[in-house]
């Protein structure tokens, strides 16, 4: 849990760098990918000499490399998409779907046990969800729906690869190896004259400093725990809706009611989890 509370305040701190980058820096798909790895493998390595080095290259290992950089490329890519119109609110409600997705993956192998209630509480955390997400006019819908759900999808998959890495595996070592291939692939498509004429790169570079630290944590959180791993982004949510309401921004009546409706599914379907478990 620690680690998972770590990676909130990491993320909470870098978040609006994502909107940043792609809202303010114009940057497209590929130039979003391009900063965001090269930056972070940047911080990383600075860490790199404290904690060493443990990274096994075999051919399962460089395999599982290969899966988390396409991974990663998938969620920038939908991200910097997502980001041009969308909050970085919005994308945490449509994470906390993997709350209820990283259940189902424990079912599946066997170290979760089934309780009814999980249905009416993924019925209502998707209520919930659909309330925030479309509590506004919107254009191009279909697009979004797919476009989040991508997100989503990469984001998961990633935790979960992180999860079947060997446990001597340090996360340092992947998460540098990942942004090192993720900077390699773009490098070819970015123009780079243009690219470095956009005014505030420093400053966009300089919000990976979080970002690289929320990695870092998250990772090992992932490791640990893939359900902790997948409330990282709905205590993201709560964070950013108790600063919205500390702030009396102009939520909206119905991304009120689905905020509250989702944070409630999510605290709930997580305490049947773990009661499911005898954790509790």
């Amino acid at each position: 849990m620690l680690f998972s509370l770590l990676t909130v305040a990491f993320y909470a701190a870098s978040s609006l760098g994502d909107k940043f980058i792609a809202a303010k820096l114009q940057c497209n798909a590929k130039e979003f990918s391009f900063l965001v790895s090269v930056a972070t493998a940047f911080f990383l390595a600075l860490v790199l000499p404290f904690v060493g080095w443990n990274f096994a290259f075999t051919l399962q290992s460089g395999l599982a490399l290969c899966v988390l950089v396409a991974l990663k490329i998938a969620e920038f890519y939908t991200s910097a998409a997502l980001l041009k119109t969308a909050s970085a609110y919005e994308l945490k409600a449509w994470l906390s779907l993997n709350v209820a997705v990283s259940y189902l993956i424990g079912l599946a192998r066997g170290t979760e046990n089934f309780f009814l209630a999980f249905l009416p509480c993924t019925a209502l955390l998707a209520a919930g969800i659909a309330m925030i997400v479309f509590g506004e006019r919107r254009a191009h819908k279909l697009r979004y729906v797919l476009l989040s759900l991508g997100y989503i999808a990469a984001k998961f998959l990633y935790g979960l690869q992180m999860n079947v890495l060997p446990a001597e595996t340090l996360p340092v070592s992947v998460l540098l190896l990942v942004m090192l291939g993720v900077a390699l692939l773009q490098l070819p498509f970015v123009r780079m004259k243009q690219f470095f004429r956009k005014k505030g790169l420093v400053l966009g570079a300089l919000t990976r400093i979080p970002n690289a630290a929320g990695l870092w944590t998250e990772a090992i959180a992932a490791q640990q725990n893939l359900l902790l791993y997948s409330l990282v982004q709905p205590m993201q949510l709560a964070l950013l809706f108790a600063a919205a309401l500390i702030r009396r921004e102009k939520i909206g009546r119905l991304r009120l009611v689905g905020s509250i409706l989702t944070l409630f599914a999510v605290t709930l379907l997580t305490i049947l989890i773990y009661l499911s478990r005898g954790e509790l």
